[in-house]
């Protein structure tokens, strides 16, 4: 999902002072102790990733090997420098651990698997191990870097980017229930795709399911449908590195593709046929997990928030 900016106002000091009052006259809380606070026992540093976790994580886990080296992928396909920022990724060793932290520390944001967290002093996952924790990592991962080197990334590109890339490598970024979403929709009649309507999203609330999908496949045409249009993407990223704002892309997209939504829909349907002969074409499982969250910013901010 997207960023979120938490602002801490006087319910939350009341919600604080009433939790330690509660907690000083109830022994029950001693059984919670650990329950609801972050990971802190390993300390895993590799690149620009900070890895916090009660277990042992190995420094070359397959994992870890594989979110290092997407900084280096996401630098040369997208065009951009990279950061030195730390990120930081308070990994919970389960479901009900990274619940329980939370609904303590932000009891406002959805109930996801992971979220990114964005503020003005840090980059923050948190995800907890899971049988999807390769996805949530490599998605909330994503969204660390690119706000590292990349101001005021627009949601649709923000998810839409992360969507891409939270997939394995050497799947080319094809996301089977993605297709699978738009495809059924297309056929029913009920969806077409619309680029400006995308750009007029704000906040990590105002997107649904589809709306990922849409991005997604937004980002997987540009970046595939050669160099003048992955260059247009490319150049959008940079615009907003040097100003900090960026011209519509709707409307370059228009400029460069006349009739972009039909060639869109066909571009669909193409993939929709080479995920079936793989085998990617299935209906998505899960509800889309939240991303990010900008803390202090725009996008739930904590000042922001996003999740998987």
């Amino acid at each position: 999902m997207r960023i979120y900016i938490v602002p801490i106002g006087v319910r939350w000091l009341l919600a604080v002072c009433c939790l330690l009052i509660y907690c000083s006259v109830n022994s029950g809380c001693a059984m919670q102790k650990g329950r609801n606070t972050l990971p802190t026992k390993q300390q895993l540093v590799v690149d620009q990733l900070v890895v916090h976790s009660d277990f042992h994580l190995p420094k070359n886990h397959r994992l870890i090997r594989e979110l290092t080296s997407r900084r280096d992928e996401i630098s040369r396909i997208l065009d951009i420098p990279t950061s030195d920022e730390s990120i930081h990724v308070f990994l919970f060793d389960d479901e009900a651990h990274f619940q329980a932290f939370m609904e303590r520390a932000h009891p406002e944001f959805p109930g996801r698997r992971a979220f990114f967290v964005k503020s003005d002093n840090s980059l923050n996952v948190y995800a907890y191990w899971g049988p999807r924790v390769g996805d949530d990592l490599r998605h909330e991962v994503t969204h660390g870097y690119l706000h590292s080197v990349v101001p005021n990334l627009p949601i649709w590109l923000d998810e839409g980017l992360a969507e891409y890339f939270e997939i394995k490598r050497g799947k080319q970024g094809l996301n089977g229930p993605h297709i699978y979403s738009l495809s059924n929709r297309l056929r029913r009649s009920d969806w077409e795709p619309d680029l400006a309507r995308l750009e007029t999203l704000r906040e990590a609330t105002e997107l649904g399911q589809m709306d990922y999908a849409e991005s997604w496949l937004w980002v997987h045409f540009l970046l595939s449908s050669g160099e003048e249009t992955q260059e247009l993407l490319q150049n959008q990223l940079n615009q907003l590195i040097r100003l900090g704002v960026a011209d519509s892309m709707a409307e370059a997209v228009a400029d460069l593709i006349p009739n972009s939504e039909v060639k869109l829909i066909a571009y669909l349907k193409q993939l929709e046929g080479k995920a079936h002969l793989e085998g990617k074409a299935s209906p998505p499982t899960m509800v889309r997990p939240v991303s990010a969250i900008n803390a202090g910013s725009d996008a739930y901010d904590n000042s922001s928030l996003e999740g998987s």
